[in-house]
């Protein structure tokens, strides 16, 4: 007899999603199978509270058959520890619980450097002369002689599936033809034959792949315009949210293998199906592909294993990976299509960085730059086109929401900016599309922290005065018990009654603060490091390059209050978006930018902060708001 199928519905904000599942099948699989992706940011183990739901109808166990009683009311769990049973089940999904594809990421670039129209990947139409008893030249040869003649050469490479494509090509376009190449290091490849005249559709691929959100851009390779853009979240992360997390779930070549198609397959793969219907090309339209991101998720990308990046010495399989045919890699562009990476620095100075490097100059400028690209590894790289000074802060997710009580994605319903009432403590927030409440997002983290050390709501070390808060504005204080059972004060943001599951109140703890003080103190001392081992000081900065789409998104002052970033005028400051993306796009219509990527990711010399004696020191001080020393921020004295 075969298994029970079981019926199952997710109530999600606004709609409903259904399912199947065999009995004893855990909560996130069985979301899953109803396309909702649940925040397992811990991996699955039960440790981050991430993917919290509300148990409505069926029958629940622990993961070791401990039954789950519903009594007739709804049940909060964590749905990677909790199977189904028996059906019809239902479930209710609170937004705070999802990994949503809304978020407020940024999908373009706002600033190139200077570029010229010359692709890598080239189409050109070609007449041949037709065969005849006297004339028995093969159609590869007679197309590379031809080639020959335009200048092509003065060796072309084949490969198998292109001398399979010749011989229906010639015959089908009447031996008009058209040669798709690409060049490479002073090589030439025959990468496509086509019957006829098809040059007018010439298109390359750029791609970020952040451990989050991937984005794809369709680029005219013919113009250099970008005709389409899509993006999603990076598929991986219904598996585990972080990097760590992810070179951990990879110890097993199945684990590896399938991290490899949740990206190429179930991400990548159904980005091009979206750009190409949107234009109406074919995926054999796609010639060439430039893809950048960090180390691990390169790795992941290419399917080896990632394992050696997690501990000491941090060892990559390559820095310098490819370039590979589309084949090999399975996109679903022409098989032959090129696939080039960026370059990385080291482990933790990734492709991305050496992308971002190329769009803000450092190949070219005498002007002491600081690029500070702010993530969970956040990359740091000082200097010029003399000398550069490249750091990994690891400040971990705290802004992006993980491991915070009320830390939530830039998604809808996620407050994303904050102001505090010196004198009442009350406070005003505005919301991402304007949903009902569901917890802060990164940017307005950054503002509490800003306005409530400038109210005097906090004090240096993060701490509430609760005393001032008593009196001022009692509704707003709260205490919390924290997952390991300590008591920590804390202020509402939101009442329970006014959230998107109306169940728990939005709040920033005391264990909230200190979090986030670690995360950004990480992110200040490095920089301070790096500096230091330049030889200069913070005022000696000519350029402030922030980049990625969470920098964009948050208050620049703000920033500067609580000491995250450097206290110099703000007009040095400059957000440079995606500059992932960017410099993916400039290898696509730029062959020169190959070179430089190759050139700027050998550069930079990498400082291992936990080696250096006066990292600690930085850390502890940068720990505080601002930081312990207070000259550092003059402008915030002076508020």
């Amino acid at each position: 007899m075969s298994e029970a199928i079981l019926q199952g519905i997710f109530d999600l904000p606004g709609k409903q999603a259904a399912c199947q599942v065999a009995p004893n099948t855990r909560l996130i699989d069985a979301a899953e199978r109803a396309g909702v992706v649940l925040n397992v940011a811990c991996g699955a183990h039960g440790a981050c509270g991430g993917c919290a739901v509300d148990l409505l109808e069926g029958r629940f166990a622990h993961l070791d058959g401990e039954p789950l009683p519903l009594d007739g009311k709804a049940r909060r769990v964590l749905g990677c520890q909790v199977v189904v049973e028996a059906g019809p089940f239902r479930i209710r999904v609170p937004r705070h619980s999802l990994v949503s594809a809304d978020e407020k990421v940024v999908v373009d670039f706002d600033h190139l450097p200077a570029w010229r129209l010359a692709p890598a990947i080239d189409k050109i139409h070609l007449a041949l002369a037709r065969p005849s008893l006297l004339d028995q030249l093969g159609d590869i040869e007679r197309i590379t002689a031809v080639l020959a003649e335009h200048g092509y050469g003065p060796a072309i490479e084949v490969s198998l599936p292109v001398l399979r494509e010749a011989p229906p090509a010639c015959r089908l376009g009447g031996y008009e033809v058209t040669a798709t190449l690409a060049r490479e290091d002073g090589r030439c490849f025959l990468t496509r034959i086509e019957g006829g005249d098809t040059t007018a559709r010439l298109f390359g691929l750029a791609v970020d792949i952040g451990t989050t959100t991937v984005v794809c851009s369709l680029v005219d390779l013919r113009s250099g315009r970008i005709v389409q853009t899509a993006s999603s979240y990076n598929q991986q992360v219904s598996r585990c949210n972080d990097v760590a997390s992810r070179i951990s779930y990879a110890a097993t070549p199945e684990k590896l293998e399938e991290l490899r198609r949740l990206v190429v397959e179930a991400t990548i793969n159904r980005l091009i199906g979206l750009v190409i219907a949107r234009q109406g090309i074919s995926t054999d339209d796609i010639a060439a592909v430039s893809l950048a991101g960090n180390t691990v998720m390169m790795h992941l990308f290419l399917g080896v294993d990632p394992t050696h990046l997690g501990g000491v010495p941090f060892q990559p399989a390559s820095n310098l990976p490819g370039p590979f045919a589309a084949a090999e890699l399975g996109l679903a562009v022409h098989p032959a299509a090129r696939v080039e990476l960026a370059p990385a620095t080291a482990a933790y100075v990734g492709g991305d960085i050496t992308a971002d490097m190329v769009v803000a100059n450092f190949a070219t400028t005498d002007e002491l730059t600081l690029l500070v690209d702010i993530g969970t590894n956040a990359e740091i790289i000082v200097g010029n086109r003399n000398r550069m000074i490249a750091a990994a802060a690891p400040a971990g997710p705290a802004f992006e929401g993980q491991g915070l009580s009320c830390g939530v994605r830039a998604s809808a319903g996620a407050i994303d900016s904050l102001r505090i009432n010196s004198d009442t403590f009350d406070c005003q927030y505005t919301l991402i599309d304007g949903a009902d409440p569901v917890g802060l997002c990164g940017s307005a983290m950054i503002d509490f922290l800003a306005q409530a050390y400038l109210s005097g709501l906090v004090n240096s070390a993060g701490r509430l005065d609760i005393d001032k808060l008593r009196a001022r504005c009692p509704q707003r204080l709260t205490t919390l018990t924290t997952h390991h059972g300590r008591q920590t004060a804390a202020y509402v943001i939101v009442p329970a009654e006014q959230t998107d599951d109306g169940i728990r109140p939005i709040l920033m703890s005391e264990a909230d603060i200190a979090a986030l003080l670690q995360a950004k103190g990480v992110i200040f001392a490095a920089i301070q490091i790096a500096m230091k081992h330049l030889g200069h000081k913070f005022s000696d900065l000519k350029r402030v390059i922030l980049a990625g789409g969470f920098a964009r998104h948050i208050d620049l002052d703000s920033a500067v209050t609580m000491g995250m970033l450097p206290d110099i005028p703000r007009e040095r400051y400059r957000f440079i978006g995606n500059g992932s993306l960017a410099g993916s796009y400039l290898r696509l219509v730029d062959r020169s930018v190959s070179a430089t990527m190759a050139h700027l990711a050998e550069r930079p010399e990498v400082i291992e902060l936990n080696l250096d004696p006066e990292f600690q020191d930085a850390y502890s001080c940068a720990m505080f708001l601002p930081n312990v020393e207070a000259g550092l921020f003059p402008s915030v004295a002076a508020r």
